[in-house]
């Protein structure tokens, strides 16, 4: 016989559950208790470019409020906080148009979409092309927006081992006939380990195999590539790719998410892809300042020479003390501890200094794989990473 339970006994144990095993989340900062310590050094932002408070940003949207107040102007000129509608409506402003024309600027291809997030794009887009006549082979640590995606969907799954290409090329042979259709999905640059995924590999499988190929650039975007148009572009890759999915909130500062393509591709999302057909389009002016980021993005490449030096550096640093530092590029820096309560220990003593830097725990990485995930800025200074690195000390 079934032991019922209330709604309330049922989340009450689970969360003493989530406590017990040291994967209990709050909302703010720390993860033991509340620090009211002021932080005096973040890395633990997305902020790769340092844009979020970039000032010709910030006057850019202090502008157009200026001039929503102006009655001199015609109503057309406005810009509103919010939008009101759906894209397909009248949600579909100026500034979502002049900023779906730089996306696909920046990234090189002939058309572009935005969506309320890089969460809700993600979904939308892989829940929308990945039908039952499609077979999709995804990475192992693809984000969890791309995986929920594919669930939603109704293709077959594949799931490659993190970025092996034997493994990946094995089972395209023995499983891509199964379908009409095959997609393969991967991040460019991976959020928890900061690691590049082989796209030059992935491209030649991916046309050896008749599949599409879709990039999540939403930690290249900014940082790699021409101008800051990601790791597909400094590959030279976007003419093999079907779809390059991004976001706003990271290197460009703000929030929001945005599939890159050729026009073919985007109008089918436009008309089928229901994260975008049902959502009310994001703010005209989160646009507007998405538009400034872009802009300022296309003349910072003294900055991402910066931020490229300040993450190999680092990661020098800290292998020297003896830590556990995986491989990379990126501004992602992760420092592998292993068990959650050392993890969680060593970012509180952190946060007591001033020093954020977030721990990452299950369901984010594996078990056994817990780690700091060191986010790096161009804001960043040498000195900065010194004081990180004296801080964290030695295992």
């Amino acid at each position: 016989m079934t032991v019922q339970k209330s709604w309330k006994q049922h989340l009450e144990s689970q969360l003493w559950e989530l406590e017990r095993a040291q994967l209990l989340r709050q909302r703010g900062l720390s993860p033991i208790g509340n620090s009211k310590r002021e932080i005096r050094l973040d890395f633990g932002s997305n902020d790769y470019l340092g844009l979020r408070k970039n000032q010709a940003i910030l006057g850019a949207i202090e502008a157009a409020i200026q001039s929503a107040s102006d009655s001199a102007l015609p109503s057309s000129e406005f810009v509103s906080w919010g939008s009101g509608a759906s894209p397909v409506l009248n949600g579909h402003t100026s500034p979502h148009r002049v900023l779906e024309s730089k996306l696909a600027s920046l990234n090189h291809t002939s058309d572009a979409m935005v969506f309320s997030s890089g969460y809700a794009c993600n979904v939308g887009v892989l829940s929308c092309l990945a039908d039952i006549d499609c077979i999709v082979f995804s990475d192992q640590l693809n984000h969890a927006s791309l995986i929920d995606g594919l669930r939603l969907s109704r293709s077959e799954r594949v799931v490659y081992q993190h970025v092996c290409m034997k493994d990946l090329s094995e089972k395209l042979e023995r499983l891509r006939g199964s379908r009409a259709r095959g997609l393969i999905v991967t991040e460019s640059i991976f959020s928890m380990d900061g690691d590049e995924a082989p796209l030059r590999e992935i491209a030649e499988l991916a046309e050896r195999f008749d599949c599409g190929l879709i990039v999540d650039e939403a930690h290249a975007t900014g940082v790699f590539g021409t101008q800051g148009g990601g790791l597909v572009d400094e590959l030279k890759l976007t003419d093999r790719v079907l779809l390059k999915l991004g976001t706003l909130s990271k290197a460009l500062g703000g929030i929001g998410g945005y599939a890159a393509g050729d026009h073919e591709t985007v109008q089918y999302l436009v008309n089928r892809c229901r994260s975008f057909l049902f959502s009310t389009a994001p703010p005209p002016l989160a646009m507007l300042a998405a538009s400034a980021a872009t802009e300022q993005c296309l003349k910072m490449d003294e900055a991402r020479k910066h931020l490229h030096m300040m993450a190999s550096s680092l990661r020098q640093q800290l292998r020297d003390a003896g830590w556990n530092v995986l491989a990379g590029r990126s501004p992602i820096v992760p420092v592998i501890i292993g068990e959650a309560e050392k993890t969680l220990r060593l970012s509180a003593k952190l946060l007591e200094l001033g020093i954020y830097v977030p721990a990452i725990r299950p369901p984010t990485v594996p078990q056994g794989s817990c780690r700091l995930r060191i986010s790096l800025s161009a804001n960043h200074t040498s000195a900065d990473i010194a004081t990180l690195t004296e801080a964290i000390g030695a295992p």
